[in-house]
């Protein structure tokens, strides 16, 4: 009895430990997450991440701003570690721990709309140089369906990414819509400037964990965001993003690249 008391009560101390804090990793990449002129989170993301918080009864807690490529290697590498707004493919789906949505988008090839190439199927890319962000969800998709990285300009962020396509140094880019023409607006280009020749993937975009991730803790953050979405702050936060967000309509000649 004397040998057994001890080891119960380390057990308990051991039960009793909470889980480590989460560490969430963001990008500039606008308008789902971002940092404003005097180095403040916003964002559609980050402000429905407070919501969230706020339906947790948690404060507030540090993003951590860093370009795409080197949070997706800390998202891998730490129990801890929280990325978003990160995709949600197939291909990814066994590899993380997932809460969604954030909200839904499609990933697509985008070119000038005075030059832009045909593309009737990913045979017609292997002559084109595509524009990607590295690590970004363009990037893993064009590598899935066989498309040779000879045939990416692979870069840091998304705004070189479109300044690359700007210039004429690549016939199109790969990436969130939203995102591309966003990043093209920013840089002084409207909209109307660019067409979407072909779509590759839609999907939702989430906050993406680690495996070793503590599973109550994601749990507990799924069920903030299902409560959230309820709500008419949420409602209010998607209209106040929705000119952000409008696609061209999709039509039926715009090819997908299976």
């Amino acid at each position: 009895m004397r040998r057994l008391l001890p080891a119960l009560a380390s057990l308990a101390l051991f039960i009793a430990l909470p889980a480590p804090a989460l560490i969430y990793y963001s990008e500039q990449n606008m308008p789902l997450n971002g940092q404003d002129k005097n180095g403040q989170p916003v964002g559609l993301a980050v402000e429905l991440l407070r919501l969230m918080w706020r339906e947790m009864g948690e404060p507030e807690q540090p993003i951590h701003f860093l370009p795409w490529a080197r949070g997706w290697y800390l998202l891998t590498q730490q129990q801890e570690a929280v990325l978003f707004t990160t995709a949600h493919t197939k291909e990814r789906d066994p590899h993380f721990l997932w809460v969604c949505p954030i909200s839904h988008s499609r990933v697509a090839l985008v070119g000038r709309k005075q030059d832009a190439p045909k593309v009737a199927s990913k045979a017609d890319l292997a002559k084109l140089q595509i524009g990607v962000m590295q690590a970004d969800v363009g990037e893993q998709l064009l590598l899935n369906r066989g498309i040779s990285p000879s045939n990416m300009m692979s870069v840091e962020r998304m705004d070189q990414v479109v300044r690359q396509l700007i210039m004429a140094r690549t016939d199109l880019v790969a990436g969130n819509e939203v995102m591309l023409r966003h990043q093209a607006k920013e840089l002084g280009f409207p909209s109307e400037d660019f067409v979407t020749v072909a779509i590759i993937e839609e999907q939702d975009n989430c906050f993406a964990f680690n495996l070793r991730a503590n599973k109550q803790q994601v749990a507990r953050l799924q069920q903030a965001l299902d409560k959230v979405r309820q709500g008419d702050e949420y409602k209010q936060l998607m209209k106040r993003y929705q000119l952000l967000s409008i696609l061209p309509e999709t039509t039926p000649t715009i090819p997908r690249i299976e």
